[in-house]
């Protein structure tokens, strides 16, 4: 009973989630080393031994026979991110809800050497300017200063920090910290064939930072998603409730007003909102059990309830980087900071994680159809906690909307919500309006039970 009435609340407050493309054919999932033969209406697939591999401009792939039942043919046809098809055009064969093996290591490479798994190779040392040149197995060079994060694409695929640069009498090493990423495990998405339009991407030589990506699509892509668990209690469905009637109103606000609405340190953004063809640009709802590709269902995400009670918060708690985490010790939740700090109690937090550190890695994402800019955890240790953390957020962004300045803490998330809507009209645009999204830090405002602010925390 519980279930239902979570839906009923949802349905009745946000418009309806998008069905399933009608060109689905079947979904099979597959284990990186296992062998399968999937039957289709119209073709059988055979993979033998699955080994996911990478190409630039597939992504993410594993090879696969398709045997096609009406002609005979057989083709060596791979199952991609991008999405293949071959000379039969019957079926195109997605690659999706990839699963990686992570670990971290430290590596230490001289010039010209490479990472234990042939990720990427360092190119150049400058001990003087403090920047390492990285170059991929693809040929993809970054130039990294300290600290700095870049991913490098391959299997495994790689996040990579530089920490530091040493020297000794000899040579010159390059320090770094390196999160690996090897995939696993994915769903092969069948669909349809259907003809595409003539390609309007870049030639391999072409400068791809010149080309304009198309508005994002408000049909297909919510400005914002609140995430409930499937099994929460009525109180955190009711705090989403706030914060999903809350973040509408604001883009409400902001669509109909435009350049009228002053919003601090968005100028611009009325002549780029007068150009998105469509005004229907919604918040939408959906159960934690309902997420399956995490970086493709809103470009902001509210995760709203705790790990205990919804998936999605408990994921994003698994994070290691973050500044604070949901901590269960003998029975009991704590929030605990990275220094030891700790709360427990009618206590919760509103943390602000960006799902993007690197503007490369961001228009890699949004060509791949990851448009998320930023998670939003908003939970308690209890459900005081919790609705105190979605009372607050929520009164921050009704703010402007009466005329009043939101408190400084919020004031990049009030702000992003406006600035994303810019990306239905061009999706770089982004960065035209406002701040950098890839430079905001995590950030993790705990809130009492009356919902006052007692502790920031970034890392």
């Amino acid at each position: 009973m519980k279930k239902v009435a979570s839906l009923v609340v949802i349905f009745l407050l946000f418009t309806s989630l998008g069905t399933v493309g009608a060109g689905v054919v079947k979904t099979f999932h597959i284990v990186k080393g296992q062998s399968y033969t999937f039957d289709l209406p119209k073709a059988v697939i055979t993979i033998e031994n699955a080994e996911f591999s990478y190409d630039p401009e597939m992504g993410i792939y594993v090879p696969m026979m398709v045997y096609y039942k009406d002609t005979g043919n057989e083709h060596g046809t791979p199952t991609s991110e991008r999405g293949e098809t071959d000379p039969d055009r019957t079926y195109t064969y997605y690659l999706r809800n990839i699963k990686f093996d992570t670990w971290s290591q430290t590596v230490e490479l001289e010039q010209n050497e490479q990472d234990p798994y042939a990720v990427f190779i360092v190119k150049q040392i400058d001990m003087l300017a403090g920047k390492v040149v990285i170059k991929s197995t693809w040929g993809e060079q970054k130039s990294m200063s300290i600290d700095d994060e870049v991913w490098v694409y391959g299997v495994p695929k790689a996040k990579v920090k530089l920490v530091s640069i040493e020297a000794d009498f000899f040579s010159l090493k390059a320090k770094f910290q390196v999160e690996y990423y090897d995939p696993v495990e994915a769903d092969i998405v069948v669909e349809e064939y259907q003809e595409q339009e003539p390609s309007t991407s870049p030639t391999p030589g072409e400068d791809q930072s010149t080309n304009t990506s198309k508005p994002l699509d408000p049909t297909k892509v919510p400005t914002a998603m609140i995430v409930v668990g499937e099994n929460a209690a009525g109180a955190d469905v009711a705090a989403g409730a706030k914060v999903g009637i809350a973040v509408q109103k604001w883009i409400d606000i902001v669509k109909e007003k435009s350049g009228d609405v002053v919003i601090p340190g968005l100028g611009g953004l009325g002549a780029k909102l007068a150009t998105i063809p469509s005004k229907n640009l919604n918040a939408d709802a959906m159960l934690d059990t309902e997420v399956t590709d995490p970086g493709e269902i809103a470009l902001i995400v509210y995760s709203v309830g705790g790990p205990a009670a919804n998936k999605y918060s408990a994921m994003l708690n698994n994070r290691t980087d973050l500044p604070v985490h949901f901590v269960q010790e003998n029975g009991k939740w704590y929030l605990v900071t990275k220094s030891g700090e700790k709360w427990s109690g009618s206590y919760g937090v509103i943390m602000l994680i960006p799902a993007v550190r690197d503007v490369d890695e961001f228009k890699k994402n949004l060509m791949e159809g990851n448009v998320k800019i930023m998670d939003v955890l908003v939970a308690g240790l209890d459900r005081w906690g919790t609705y105190a953390a979605c009372d607050l957020l929520k009164g921050e962004f009704l703010k402007p909307v009466k005329d009043i300045q939101p408190d400084k803490n919020f004031m990049f998330l009030i702000q992003l919500q406006a600035q994303v809507l810019t990306m239905f009209a061009d999706p770089f645009s982004i960065f035209e309006v406002g701040f950098d999204p890839t430079k905001l830090p995590i950030t993790a405002i705990i809130v009492n039970k009356d919902g006052k602010i007692v502790k920031v925390v970034t890392g």
